[in-house]
């Protein structure tokens, strides 16, 4: 049966264990894992801590809004263009990286794991 989601999130089961806010792909069972980076976006950010085989929400990136992502690496700065890397965080665009997938709507000191506010550019 056929099913369209209109609200822009979507109820999802992880395959291990998913912190929030970060960007996760579907597998070919219909779990969802953290993306893998460079060209794997992914299709949205999980809302809220999930467990392994747990389930959990998910903003897809069709949703309207901004999305709070976690990110890592250095600094991050207001209107500049982020990836989206290994274990689903945000990350700063370089050759290794790609698509620039999000832009940062604040800004953020480097530490690993601090969840900011970013703008889909998909």
């Amino acid at each position: 049966m056929a099913s369209q989601n209109d609200s822009g999130f979507k109820t999802l089961q992880a395959s291990g264990a998913i912190s929030a806010y970060k960007a996760v792909t579907i597998q070919s069972d219909g779990t969802i894992t953290p993306s893998a980076g460079n060209a794997d976006v992914g299709i949205g950010i999980t809302q809220e801590d999930i467990a392994d085989s747990g389930y959990g929400t998910v903003k897809l990136w069709s949703a309207p809004g901004t999305f709070m992502i976690q990110a890592t690496g250095s600094a991050v700065t207001p209107g500049t263009a982020y990836a989206i890397v290994t274990g689903g965080y945000a990350a700063a665009v370089n050759g290794t990286f790609g698509p620039a997938a999000l832009q940062a709507l604040q800004a953020g000191v480097a530490s690993n794991g601090i969840v900011l506010e970013f703008a889909s550019k998909l």
